[in-house]
């Protein structure tokens, strides 16, 4: 593990989703767009443990970036890094004036009063595809209708960090605005209590995102504190087009794997400066956790429900929408369709009605004819 971000993981975690995810997606905006716009609206740099910023998302992405330029897979990038805090935009500043391959600009900006002069930037030149990371260390900010401008952005994609364990934890406060964060869900949502709560606070506002950017598919990938066994925050994606969840989903089932790694090691820290004593098992071999899987264990269940939903609504289902139904949830992956698929196959309840030769697992235009209910 990364020694910067020791006692931070989380932050590690949700670096390695953002630099995975813009590898999937540079080269294939690029061989469309002319120009990649890259928005990180609170750079920061945030509790950075290195003097070169390695351990920033504003250094992950451009790293990327140079990357793909390199391999002639983009024609264009322009990156708008925002911070207000004095100190920290003196940081960002010094470090965006050593770029020479990026088109990079930096803007000493309250993000809040600013979101129109983010819209105009990503609109600067035709046959762009903008990428905003919103990244608030609150909640007032990600407000879907103060945001709403960058939402729209048609071409765009977003991804959103969404505090939800903050937001559980003062839902109560009538000072704090989340009527305006929740919108009409804020009433139910205050009834609700602990996991369920949680779970429905991220499916509440994922609708908003979706409902504000008229994107076609959003997602949440949740963030497991580094300390506790509890969700810290979700990053919510929002995207208009098919192959955008599907990469997404792509680096989430990386992702997942390597958060659990990065807090079995932080257990192992602790466990060690506890005892002052070595183990002779390994630090996954001692690894303990309940949310992550609990959380899986309802995700599946409700896409479970979803695809059941739409079977029986149906006479024929493309693969496609099954897919692009069920993957909206959090931590269900494409094996987890298949499987059901498979299983209603096998018991007479569904045929695949275009199946090629030689095919072996579904295709996007696959047709998935209902026999029976499937349950």
């Amino acid at each position: 593990m990364n020694e910067f971000y020791y006692d931070r993981e989380q932050t590690q975690v949700k670096h390695r989703i953002l630099e995975r995810y813009l590898q999937a997606l540079a080269p294939i905006v690029g061989a469309k767009f002319d120009e990649i716009v890259y928005i990180d609206c609170m750079a920061g740099p945030w509790e950075t443990k290195d003097e070169a910023l390695t351990d920033t998302s504003f250094h992950k992405a451009l790293s990327v970036f140079r990357e793909c330029r390199k391999q002639g897979r983009c024609k264009r990038v322009r990156a708008l890094l925002i911070e207000n805090d004095a100190e920290r935009y003196r940081h960002l500043k010094a470090y965006a004036d050593q770029i020479t391959d990026l088109d990079v600009v930096t803007e000493q900006w309250d993000f809040n009063q600013h979101v129109n002069d983010v819209v105009k930037f990503a609109r600067q030149r035709k046959n762009s595809f903008p990428f905003a990371f919103i990244d608030p260390t609150g909640w007032t900010a990600i407000k879907t209708d103060h945001i709403r401008p960058i939402l729209e952005l048609n071409p765009g994609e977003v991804l959103i960090n969404f505090m939800s364990s903050w937001v559980k934890r003062f839902l109560d406060d009538d000072t704090k605005p989340f009527r305006e964060l929740l919108g009409n869900d804020f009433a139910r949502l205050r009834d609700l209590q602990g996991e369920e709560l949680e779970d429905e606070l991220v499916n509440a506002y994922a609708r908003l995102v979706k409902l504000a950017g008229n994107y076609a598919l959003t997602c949440a990938i949740p963030i497991l504190m580094h300390d506790r066994d509890a969700i810290h925050y979700h990053l919510v994606y929002g995207t208009r087009h098919y192959k955008g969840l599907e990469v997404f989903k792509k680096t989430e089932a990386t992702a997942i794997p390597f958060m659990h790694e990065c807090r079995a090691a932080a257990q192992r820290r602790r466990a060690e400066a506890n005892s002052q004593q070595t183990f002779l098992l390994t630090a996954n071999e001692t690894y303990r956790e309940r949310r992550f899987r609990t959380f899986n264990d309802r995700r599946r269940s409700n896409a479970h429900a979803a695809v059941v939903s739409l079977l029986n609504k149906e006479t024929s289902v493309s693969y496609q929408t099954l897919f692009e139904e069920s993957m909206q949830f959090s931590t269900v992956v494409e094996n987890d369709l298949r499987d059901w698929l498979e299983q209603w196959r096998k018991g007479n309840l569904i045929q695949y009605i275009n199946w090629h030769k030689g095919q072996k697992v579904p295709h996007l235009d696959t047709l998935i004819k209902k026999l029976q209910n499937v349950s």
